[in-house]
């Protein structure tokens, strides 16, 4: 069964897993960057989580994300990107706002409005690509 983990860990994971799929080796610099704070918040974090079974570091070394963490970070990311999605392509709102606003809506959307909003998108897609032509 997950976790529940704060939306603060959440932004931890999800950054960690974008680095990760850019086939970078993951630090907490680079985590630190990717957030826009200090290094030591992201050691603390890197506790957190790694108590909670969602990553594996050796001291001071790379992070990897556990299978589990990176089942859960995958989720956010998907979540992200859904909503992301709706806000620039339903509701057209400017890439760098819609980026910002779904950072903070992914925190406490559910899953069914998720799906929802994914449903919506491809409705709304489809109906305008089918007008373009």
């Amino acid at each position: 069964m997950e976790k529940k983990i704060t939306p603060s860990l959440e932004d931890y994971l999800e950054a960690i897993y974008n680095i990760s799929e850019s086939g970078q080796p993951v630090r907490v610099t680079d985590i630190a960057v990717v957030l826009g704070i200090a290094k030591p918040s992201v050691h603390i974090a890197m506790h957190n989580l790694k108590d909670a079974a969602y990553i594996e570091q050796e001291y001071y070394g790379n992070i990897q994300l556990t299978p589990e963490g990176q089942k859960v970070a995958r989720k956010i990311q998907q979540r992200h990107s859904i909503i992301l999605k709706f806000l620039t392509d339903v509701l057209d709102v400017p890439h760098e706002l819609a980026g910002q606003e779904a950072c903070k809506i992914e925190h406490v959307i559910g899953e069914i409005t998720t799906s929802r909003m994914e449903e919506y998108t491809k409705k709304i897609v489809e109906v305008r690509g089918h007008n373009h032509k």
